[in-house]
């Protein structure tokens, strides 16, 4: 599967050290899924990271949050946007584009509940568009039709305690 990556750093404007920091996003990345490790990537100084990562952008945030986000795009040609943690573990994903991607290698572990919810709701009479699931493990919104899917996926344990999830998915 070819992809194409851009990785964002989402850091607190107060925080000089992380600003420091770019994470450099390669042309061989590989998805993570909902609750795994985004692949480690070599970390330059915001002096050299123009230079030598075109694709990876510093932003900040109104809110004290520090997180990263990275893009990646599909063969399809659908954007698939992974949150992590400053660590590295992926907290939510979105998507946007004209097909939908593969919820199960996106959600991962967490697939297994959203199937088991998706057949709870077609036995319920509820089938297709929109998908508005809550549990206490795994939130998904996905709605869409051919060729304009969009939705996002997040573990509410996996969310960093200063991170606002409504203003990061919006």
């Amino acid at each position: 599967m070819k992809l194409r990556s851009r990785l964002v750093l989402h850091v607190r404007p107060i925080c000089p050290a992380v600003l420091g920091l770019v994470l450099v996003a390669s042309s061989n990345h590989a998805l993570a899924t909902l609750g795994q490790m985004l692949p480690v990537r070599p970390a330059v100084s915001s002096a050299s990271a123009a230079s030598s990562a075109p694709g990876a952008k510093i932003l900040s945030t109104p809110r004290a949050v520090a997180y990263t986000m990275q893009d990646s795009e599909l063969d399809s040609g659908t954007i698939v946007r992974e949150y992590a943690t400053l660590a590295g573990q992926v907290f939510a994903v979105s998507w946007r584009g004209p097909v939908l991607p593969d919820l199960n290698a996106l959600l991962g572990d967490y697939f297994k509940a959203f199937r088991e919810e998706a057949h709870q709701a077609r036995l319920a009479g509820r089938r297709g568009s929109p998908v508005n699931m809550e549990s206490a493990a795994l939130v998904v919104r996905s709605n869409g039709r051919m060729r304009n899917f969009f939705g996002s996926a997040y573990a509410p344990e996996l969310v960093p305690a200063e991170v606002n999830i409504k203003d990061v998915l919006q």
